[in-house]
């Protein structure tokens, strides 16, 4: 096995609009106390059981709603979770931005996936009292993303 060919999770970049809304895009890495990130595609899939196919299912993927979770410790000042932290009891509007996340493919290329999105179950304090405070938040696109 090549491990040369391996994706290692901090290659990735990952990073949020932190502007005011309407203002020019500024990104902020998601890095600072970041130490796990997981997507889920959350697909709608029908499945189709026809005569032919004898009782087995053929599946057809009609929809999806993509999703990061990012977990890690609370650090004061870093520009991406005081955006997050910040709008925590915030609604609507309050919670949206554009999420951004780059990578270098199997061709050597940078892989660039941008969307806006809406930050979701915001956890900003969580662990044992001698613990750094332990936090989750979701990052939800809202709609499909630029792949380039």
């Amino acid at each position: 096995m090549a491990y040369s060919k391996l994706i290692t999770m901090y290659n990735l970049t990952a990073s949020i609009n932190t502007a005011a809304s309407g203002a020019t895009a500024v990104y902020s890495e998601l890095a600072d106390g970041i130490d796990n990130i997981a997507e889920a595609l959350n697909e709608v899939v029908k499945q189709y059981f026809f005569l032919k196919d004898n009782g087995f299912a053929q599946n057809h993927v009609t929809g999806m709603a993509p999703a990061w979770t990012l977990t890690g410790r609370r650090v004061l000042g870093d520009a991406a979770q005081e955006f997050i932290f910040g709008n925590k009891y915030g609604l609507d509007t309050e919670r949206q931005t554009t999420f951004k996340l780059e990578y270098t493919n199997a061709s050597n290329a940078t892989v660039s996936i941008t969307v806006p999105c809406t930050i979701c179950n915001i956890q900003e304090f969580s662990g044992a009292t001698i613990d750094d405070a332990a936090i989750s938040f979701e990052i939800r696109f809202d709609g499909q993303p630029t792949v380039a």
